[in-house]
Order: structure tokens, then sequence, then C-alpha cells
């Protein structure tokens, strides 16, 4: 037996199948999610380890295990059995490279005693569509190799990462960050938006203390949301409306009215106004009462907010650049539905910054809890980020507008927005609910996939789509940058909070 051989193809009821492919390991371990490549009529088939089993035919009769165990006899005393001890594999083929270096289906069974061998790195590599200078995410183990997906597949046609809390999801998109940020010019570099709802990437934004660890503060900006203000000039009247999803067709007329002589005032001098200014035109018009007070209240709601001014602060326009990082600051923000506005409004200026003279750079839209602003069940005045979301997830990757959905409650995420996302990556899940609905939303997954997304460790994933066209398991890599202020446990925080109470104790005193 060679050195590169694993074993040799058996006969089973089921087995040598075109889904499935049964072997007998033969002085070499093979492991769970092991690729491996058969010689085939048309070049390499190439294949998945989905399980290992363990034979030995002196333990398969019940019965007999049973009375050596009554009568206390010892098994291994008496015959060989360790010598019968055998690892069996179960494949599942995943497609074929031809001798002319083509992809094809396996469209007809290899035969027993045909050899399984280690999948041959370059193989693999072609077969997985893995690029030299692609975006590198981690590495499969077995064999080891680098995982660098090609960026127009991973992210043109957009993402979505999809794993239960804890489970590494902050940690691989931060690694996607670096890879983009890291990207030279001459290969092309995109915008990175983040919608940041917890504050777990503000270690971006911030000078690096760590000298083993890499500073990418001098590419990023951050936008807290309580420094943002929408200029409402530059609003049209359909966008209002959009926010004002309780206004009837004469209220939405009325504030149209409204704001194009608030426009042609601009014009002619007058300058830039707000929402006040908007209510000061209604009330002076000759508007009946039933339709002016619910239109001025509605509008009265919107200046609670505190998030509308004048003019655009910051404008989208100055902080979204090639290779730069632009994150959205929104953990200090407790209302809901100001979030939802806020992401609303950037998320159509640079939709329409790019479908729109190109104003905005090609760009990658990364929204965490993804679910929460665009949810698959929820009223329009609860969900006013959802609209655009979905815009961009069917339109976007004609304009170079791409998005990065992050959720880890899948089942709740727009079914719209989540079927336009042709490349998954998934962590570990276990709830048969979300697995469920991920079975159903990505091609390619098959029921021995999603068994073994519940047994990946932390840090491990699998990609399905178009970043690959078959299913890659993973090990996410190191990252670059520093840790988050977030990446503490929970005794680690319980002993922060003393230790700050302590220093709060003796500066008191000192200074008494």
């Amino acid at each position: 037996m060679q050195e590169n051989e694993f074993g040799i193809v058996i006969s089973t009821e089921d087995s040598p199948s075109t889904s499935k492919i049964s072997f007998v390991c033969i002085n070499k371990v093979v492991h769970k999610g092991q690729y491996i490549q058969i010689n085939y009529s048309q070049g390499k088939l190439i294949g998945l380890v989905v399980d290992v089993l363990k034979r030995n035919r002196y333990f398969e009769n019940n019965e007999s295990i049973k009375e050596f165990e009554l009568n206390n006899i010892n098994i291994f005393e008496q015959f060989p059995a360790n010598e019968w001890e055998f690892l069996e594999g179960i494949i599942k083929p995943l497609g074929v490279l031809t001798t002319e270096n083509r992809f094809a289906r396996s469209t007809l069974p290899v035969s027993p005693g045909d050899k399984v061998e280690v999948c041959d790195k370059e193989v693999l590599s072609k077969f997985l569509h893995f690029k030299e200078d692609g975006l590198n995410l981690g590495e499969i183990e077995n064999p080891s190799l680098q995982v660098t997906f090609d960026l127009d597949r991973l992210l043109q046609k957009h993402l979505a990462i999809l794993a239960q809390s804890g489970a590494g999801k902050s940690y691989l998109t931060s690694v996607i960050l670096e890879e983009l940020l890291d990207r030279p010019e001459d290969k092309g570099r995109i915008a990175i938006f983040l919608v940041d709802t917890h504050g777990e990437y503000s270690n971006f934004s911030e000078p690096c203390k760590d000298k083993e660890k890499k500073d990418y503060s001098n590419k990023t900006i951050k936008i807290k949301s309580s420094d943002i203000k929408i200029g409402v000039t530059g609003l049209s009247d359909h966008f209002l409306s959009n926010l004002l999803t309780v206004l009837s067709a004469a209220q939405k007329r009325e504030l149209s009215i409204a704001i194009k002589k608030l426009t042609e005032d601009k014009k002619h001098g007058a300058g830039p106004f707000d929402l006040k200014d908007i209510i000061k035109e209604i009330e002076a018009s000759d508007i009946k009462d039933t339709i002016s007070k619910p239109l001025i209240n509605a509008l009265y709601e919107l200046t609670e907010l505190h998030l509308f001014g004048k003019v655009d602060s910051p404008s989208v326009y100055d902080v979204v650049h090639p290779g730069k990082l632009t994150i959205l600051d929104l953990s200090m923000e407790i209302n809901q539905k100001k979030k939802q506005l806020i992401l609303f409004y950037f998320a159509h200026k640079l939709f329409h910054g790019r479908v729109n003279k190109e104003k905005v750079p090609p760009f990658l839209l990364v929204v965490e809890e993804a679910h929460q602003f665009a949810p698959e069940m929820a009223q329009k005045d609860r969900a006013l980020a959802k609209g655009i979301l979905e815009t961009i997830a069917r339109e976007g990757r004609k304009f170079g507008a791409c998005l990065c959905l992050i959720s880890q409650r899948p089942v709740r995420l727009s079914t719209t927005v989540l079927s336009q996302a042709n490349t998954h990556i998934i962590l570990r899940i276990t709830n048969p609910y979300d697995l469920k609905h991920i079975g159903e939303s990505s091609e390619g997954l098959d029921s021995k996939s999603i068994e073994m997304i519940t047994s990946l460790r932390v840090g491990e994933a699998l990609v399905v789509g178009e970043a690959s066209n078959y299913p890659v398991f993973f090990k996410v890599r190191h990252k670059k940058s520093q840790d988050s202020i977030l990446d503490v446990t929970l005794s680690g925080l319980a002993k922060n909070y003393e230790n700050k109470k302590e220093e709060e104790k003796n500066d008191i005193e000192s200074f008494l």
C-alpha cells in the first residue's frame, strides 16, 4: 500500500453509489471531515468523509458477547479480537475534476476495490475554487490547506454568517475585515460599512497597544449614533413618507407640498430646513385639521428622536472610502426604532450612491444582528430597514453593493434577504428550528452536513454556496487585530469590576 492511500472501496448494500462510498482503512487513520480522491474514468473523484465507523467481527453477535460477560470470560484472552478491529469510512462524493481541469458531477459509481487516496492539495484547491491571492479565512486540517476564497465569489452575490451565540461569528467577521483592509490597491479594494450593535468592533478604530497585533486604526472611522444628524433638506417626500407609515394618502400629499415649497424657497436663498420648518409650513397652510394634526403629531414624534437636523452630519460621502472600514456604533442606542431609522438612512444613501452616478465606491454593508433589522415577521413601522436591505439583496450585485448578514437566529431573518445571500458561512448551531431553516435556504447542504454543523467546535465553520460550490469545513485563522473589549469571560468581568471599585475606594481615601 502506498503512503498516500487510505484504503479500499468495499461493497455494501447501498455502496458504492453516486451518493455514498464505503471504504476500509488500511494502516492509515482517516478523520471525519477529511477530503479524499479516487481515480475516476473522467479524472479524479473528490469526496468528503462524513462519518467514520469502528468495526470488529468478534463484537457483532450480541448474544455471544452477553454470554462471555455472564461467565466472566475475557474475550481478548480467548480470541485475537484486537487484530480484527478496523475503521470504515463513509464518503460523500462531491464531484469530479476532469483531466481537462473542468468540474463535473459523478454520474457513475466507483468500483469496489478502487483505492481511496489522500486528496492532493493542488487538486483540492482547484476543485474548491480557492485563489492564491484570495481572502485567507483559515485552514482545512485534512489535508492541511489554506482557505483562500476569491473576493468576487465570496461577496458579490452577498454573504450570510450564521451561528449561535458564542460560536465565533464576530471573530470570523474580524478576520474577513482584516483581509479586506490588507488588500492591495492593485487587486481592487472595496469600502466596508459595518453596523455594530454591541460595540464588538471598536478595537479596529483604537490604536493598538499590543506590539504583536496589527494596528488598523488609520484605516477605520467610527461613528457614534449620538453624533449622527440626518439632513432633512436633502430628503425626498417619498423617503419621509416611508418613515411615517401611519400617514394617509392625503397627508402624504400635503407633506409633499410642504417639502417642495421649502425646497423652492431654499433655491431662492432661504437656506436649509429641518422638521420644525416643515411643521411650521403645514401649520401655516389652510389644510383641514383632520389632515394636518395627525401629520404634525407624526412629525413631532420624529423630532423627539433627536436624530434630524438641517444637513447631514456626517455625510456618508465623507466617511466611505475604498480600503477603509466605517463602523456605525449603535451600542449605546436603546431605541430600536432609532436604530432601524439610522440603518435605513445609511443603507439607502449607500445603495443609491452606487446606482446614481457612482457617488460612493463599491461597498460591503455588514449588518450584525441582521434578524433585528430585517425580521421575517414584523410590522412595517418596526422594520424600517427591511425594505432597503431586501432591495440591496435583490439588485445590489449589479452595482457593486454587497451585503454581509450576521445572525444567531436565521429562522427569524427575512427569507427574501437570506435567500439572496448565495454564500453561507455556518458555525456551530444546535437549535433545530434554525437548522431546519438553514437546510431549506442553503443549496448544497444535505442531512450529513447539517449533522456535522451541530458538532462543530468554536472557531470551526462550514462554507456552502457560490464561494466554493462544494462544502468546505475549515478552522478560522488567528486574528491579526487586537481583541475586542467585549472578549472577556464572566469571571474576568467580575474581577475587573471589583478592581475598579477598589481603585475608586483608594482614590477617595487618599483624597480625604
